[in-house]
């Protein structure tokens, strides 16, 4: 399919954004009701919310784009609907955690079916470990199963996060013994109690509940939640794999009143070192900075002037030590512990090292607003981190780099809006053709 964007906001851009303008701003008119309490959008009208939203990221030129986002920021600020998305995010996050929960915690441990998936993936990190380790669970889940994690045989270090500083997968089923059936694809229909998935991940998989599969009876209500449905369901499985044990949660309520969240932080993440080998490019911290400040100009077209403050995570402390020479008008918050213990990569299998990347993306994720690399894993896992805790996050991370995929997810296909013949002149030949992007893992196709 043909990604057709505007090259500027043009005559016909205008127009088509008005149209649709109009259209919000019709059904704010019909579902206003004076007096009250509680307000629920139908179905159409979140449609048309998200459809403008998404479309406003086709906009090329960054002033029009930010006016633009703007305006449509402070219509949705007042629509009086805000109540009801919060709720409705929370009930269809307690639903998915609730159901894990059960999965995990059956009643009957030595006779219920498991799922035994190996962390044994040599030279994955944090990041790395945590999305494969969400596939086991989603297998789990449509397949039934308690998800039992193994480190046999020894992993060189990245296990030391689920035995020390996560909580246990479950409370009371986390052993397994029998025969056990390997295979590269789980079946629900399958009978054997104990099943192995194999850890080969050259191997694209294609079970039918990878994404954008979701639960049937969920579907309808997240798409109407959030422009990134596949990022929301795989950030489901993060944060419950994700959840500090009571040490490290004291380690990161400690680090988040060192930081002073009363008004706008944004995060930015500047990967590095061993990432620019192969899996993608340099980046200046210029690029990112240029993203921070148009997020606080277009935060303050709508609120009083706020000073600027950001909380700068990396791999390198020479980023840290730019950063605070090239922006001294910033309040800039960071942790150089962090940065210095992952720049080698022989250190990053400490316990330092490792508690300075989950207090990174802790705190990360509890920023305004997050420019940082999707070729990174540590970004996409805050991208959907950030779903898990909001609800929809999809306009609350920039990356300067590829867009959010995933690896379980074969292609993405990208429908046309309107016929813009200017864009289409000019670029139809390229847009026509299959285009790759190297991720940290394989080429993901996009069409």
């Amino acid at each position: 399919m043909i990604c057709l964007v505007f090259k500027k906001l043009n005559i016909l851009g205008l127009f088509v954004l008005s149209i649709l303008l109009v259209c919000y701003l019709y059904h704010i008119k019909l579902l206003h009701i004076p007096g009250e309490e509680e307000l629920i959008p139908t179905y159409e009208y979140e449609e048309l919310r998200l459809r403008l939203f998404r479309n406003l990221e086709n906009i090329v030129d960054a002033e029009e784009k930010l006016f633009m986002k703007s305006q449509m920021e402070q219509l949705v600020e007042n629509d009086n609907f805000g109540k009801w998305r919060q709720q409705e995010a929370d009930q269809l996050t307690s639903l998915v955690q609730s159901a894990l929960i059960r999965l995990q915690n059956p009643p009957d441990c030595q006779n219920a079916k498991k799922l035994l998936c190996h962390l044994n993936k040599y030279g994955c990190g944090v990041g790395c470990l945590v999305h494969h380790t969400a596939y086991c669970l989603i297998t789990a889940l449509a397949t039934r199963r308690v998800l039992v994690l193994s480190d046999e045989p020894t992993w060189h270090y990245i296990n030391l996060a689920f035995k020390q500083f996560f909580k246990p997968v479950s409370s009371n089923c986390t052993d397994f013994e029998g025969p056990v059936k390997k295979t590269l694809q789980v079946s629900p229909n399958e009978t054997a109690t104990l099943v192995e998935r194999i850890s080969d991940w050259k191997i694209t998989h294609t079970q039918p509940y990878n994404p954008p599969s979701l639960p049937i009876g969920l579907a309808d209500r997240i798409f109407r939640l959030t422009r990134e449905p596949d990022a929301w369901w795989i950030g489901q499985f993060i944060g419950y794999l994700m959840r500090p044990n009571e040490n490290v949660n004291q380690l990161l309520m400690e680090a988040q009143k060192s930081i002073d969240f009363s008004t706008p932080v944004v995060g930015v993440h500047v990967r590095r070192t061993d990432k620019l080998i192969r899996e993608a490019k340099y980046h200046s911290i210029e690029e990112y900075m240029v993203q921070v400040e148009l997020w606080f100009r277009k935060y303050e077209m709508s609120h009083s002037p706020v000073r600027r403050k950001i909380y700068l995570a990396s791999c390198e402390p020479e980023v840290l030590r730019e950063c605070h020479e090239k922006y001294p008008q910033y309040t800039i918050y960071d942790n150089m512990n962090s940065a210095k213990s992952a720049i080698n990569r022989r250190h990053r299998g400490t316990e330092e090292s490792q508690l300075g990347i989950i207090e990174d993306i802790h705190l990360l994720t509890l920023t305004d607003f997050v420019v940082c690399t999707l070729s990174s894993n540590v970004c996409r896992r805050i991208y959907e981190l950030m779903h898990f805790k909001h609800g929809d996050a999809s306009g609350m991370v920039h990356s300067v780099d590829v867009p959010w995929h995933d690896h379980y997810r074969r292609s993405i296909m990208y429908e046309p809006v309107v016929e813009d013949l200017a864009v289409v002149n000019s670029y139809a030949t390229k847009l026509l053709n299959h285009v790759n992007i190297r991720t940290s893992e394989r080429e993901t196709s996009f069409n």
